[in-house]
């Protein structure tokens, strides 16, 4: 249930115009040209839909799919992929949402037994769709992956399997000519793979190398040294001045409290063989 690899197959076309030359793209594995990176950064199914209202053709092409995450003990490739479509130009105005079952044996799964398995490979794929109308919201701004259902009623809703067209008043598979399908009618004519690619220039690069280059020279000399700290304080008590001296370190605490007594002596020597309170 998890996937061996997952590669991007590109022709990149170097800034002069040279002849194309073929590259894969996987994840840690980055394609560069002219100094620029390709990085896959993500990837997802985009099912091709087709949308006419009275025959007339209001929007095509390939609309990308989103997952949600997986929960808790649930693999990521049984979940479903989600997509939005928008119609701002029909009267009122119509927005549908999709729900892709690329394999539909793991909606069945989940049907039967309340777990999807998962999907590997497109198998009679099956969109599940709910369509809308009214006001979309599209004065404010809004990611195109979501149904602002503020100003929405809900439609009508169903299923939809590859190379089928469905009347959205109805619900009901159109047959024949799609040309002649009364109201608006939704065909979901294929299903396509889509990727991410990041898209990145390392100029800092050699800057970032020569600074490793230089903590991993400094990195020794700091393990081996030692931190510590020393305190001296001087107070009179009336007969003269008291010395008071503390310290502490952070490494090799052995070795410090012997330069620490050795100290301590040298204070004593230094004030005339007087005592001087060491802690």
């Amino acid at each position: 249930g998890q996937p061996m690899d997952f590669v991007t197959r590109v022709e990149l076309v170097d800034p002069a115009g040279g002849p194309p030359r073929r590259a894969d793209i996987r994840v840690n594995h980055p394609a560069s040209v002219g100094g620029v990176r390709f990085y896959q950064y993500g990837y997802g199914w985009a099912p091709v839909i087709e949308v006419r209202r009275d025959g007339e053709l209001v929007a095509s092409g390939p609309v990308t799919f989103q997952q949600d995450t997986a929960p808790r003990g649930v693999s990521q490739l049984a979940m479903p992929w989600r997509g939005v479509l928008k119609l701002p130009g029909l009267r009122p105005q119509v927005g549908i949402e999709f729900d892709l079952w690329p394999d539909i044996r793991g909606l069945i799964s989940l049907l039967q037994t309340g777990r999807p398995t998962p999907m590997l490979d497109p198998f009679r794929p099956v969109l599940l769709y709910t369509a809308y109308r009214g006001d979309l919201g599209l004065t404010v701004p809004q990611p195109t992956s979501v149904l602002d259902k503020s100003g929405l009623r809900r439609w009508t809703g169903g299923a939809i399997g590859a190379g089928r067209t469905v009347d959205l008043a109805t619900g009901e598979v159109v047959r024949g000519d799609v040309d002649r399908a009364p109201g608006i009618t939704v065909r979901f004519s294929g299903l396509r793979k889509y990727t991410v690619l990041q898209v990145g220039r390392d100029r800092a690069l050699p800057l970032v190398l020569l600074a490793s280059v230089v903590l991993l020279i400094a990195l020794p000399p700091a393990l081996h040294g030692s931190r510590r700290r020393i305190f001296v304080r001087a107070a009179t008590n009336g007969e003269g001045t008291v010395l008071r001296v503390g310290g502490f370190a952070l490494q090799r605490r052995e070795t410090f409290e012997e330069e620490f007594a050795r100290l301590v002596e040298d204070l004593e020597r230094a004030s005339q063989g007087r005592e001087v309170g060491a802690r």
